[in-house]
């Protein structure tokens, strides 16, 4: 470990103490902004959060890194100057993600984007504390921002509860993210929260490039006067989907899918478990597709 990787862990494991003898804020009642469910909300911190344990993190291919939880994704794209990190879990894996990149040779304050792959606190409740530390710039997708900017899920868990995160940069669908010569394409995947996003990673090893998908086809909600899903908006993202063909595919609660492959993933074998077979990647649009059509013609709940 280099000196700056060095000060880089000192100061994450100084952060995390800090935070872990700080004494808690009072917890407001999300029923006032909104806001239901109110017992789940306010045991959250009381009760022991099995899907952010700490894993080892590993290489997925090329410059990208699995350096999430046990079943929350975050995902890593090192550049020669500053990083990308996608996703970064519920305010317990500040103490999963920092020292996991800390763990493959890189250092935190490198990093100089962070993206979300929705807006539900599991996947994004310590990105603002990590933010204010890197000075990174957040992008989103504009129809998940108000979310992220609010404190207020707008999905429907509709539960309060994250700490209202900047957002610097309001991405399209289509749009790229561009670093240190490598490439993040973003699609709007609505459904699951009103701005999910799925994320296409360019990257190249031994002389071939590859692309890894983060996220999949969307979860259109069908029947909730509030919460529906557009169809049109739905359509739109299976055809953006099908235009894209990538190689590898992680998602952002991995636990299942990485059952039976993390001895392999650890070991950095190649070809990677995570490769998508042939077809499989247009499988799975076409059955969410033929699921969303199903459950729209048996819905009697006006159309958007």
């Amino acid at each position: 470990m280099n000196p700056k990787q060095m000060v880089s862990a000192v100061i994450v494991l100084a952060t995390i103490s800090a935070g872990s003898f700080a004494q808690a804020p009072a917890v407001p009642d999300p029923l006032a902004i909104g806001g239901k469910d109110t017992d789940w909300f306010m045991s959250r911190d009381r009760l022991p959060d099995l899907h952010s344990e700490p894993q080892e993190p590993f290489k997925i291919m090329g410059n990208v890194y699995y350096v999430g939880s046990n079943n929350l994704g975050s995902i890593l794209v090192a550049t020669p100057i500053g990083h990308i990190l996608i996703d970064t879990g519920t305010k317990k894996m500040g103490a999963v993600v920092f020292p996991n990149i800390v763990k493959l040779g890189f250092s935190p304050a490198d990093i100089e984007v962070m993206l979300v792959s929705h807006a539900h606190y599991a996947h994004m409740e310590t990105m603002e504390t990590l933010r204010r530390f890197t000075g990174a710039t957040v992008a989103a997708l504009e129809a998940e921002v108000p979310a992220m900017v609010s404190g207020h899920d707008l999905s429907p868990s509709n539960t309060w509860g994250h700490e209202p995160i900047q957002v610097g940069r309001i991405l399209q669908s289509g749009d790229d993210i561009n670093l240190g010569g490598f490439s993040v394409k973003v699609i709007w995947t609505p459904g699951h929260t009103p701005g999910t996003a799925t994320y296409f990673i360019n990257t190249e090893e031994n002389g071939q490039t590859y692309q890894i998908v983060y996220g999949g086809p969307p979860e259109p909600v069908v029947g909730d006067p509030e919460f529906d899903t557009r169809p049109e908006d739905a359509f739109n993202s299976y055809e953006a989907l099908r235009a894209m063909n990538p190689d590898i595919r992680i998602i952002n609660e991995p636990q299942d899918l990485l059952e039976g492959k993390l001895e392999a993933l650890w070991a950095d074998t190649r070809p990677s478990p995570l490769t998508l077979e042939p077809g499989e990647w247009a499988k799975l649009i076409d059955d969410s597709e033929a699921d969303f059509r199903a459950r729209l013609a048996e819905s009697t709940a006006p159309v958007r």
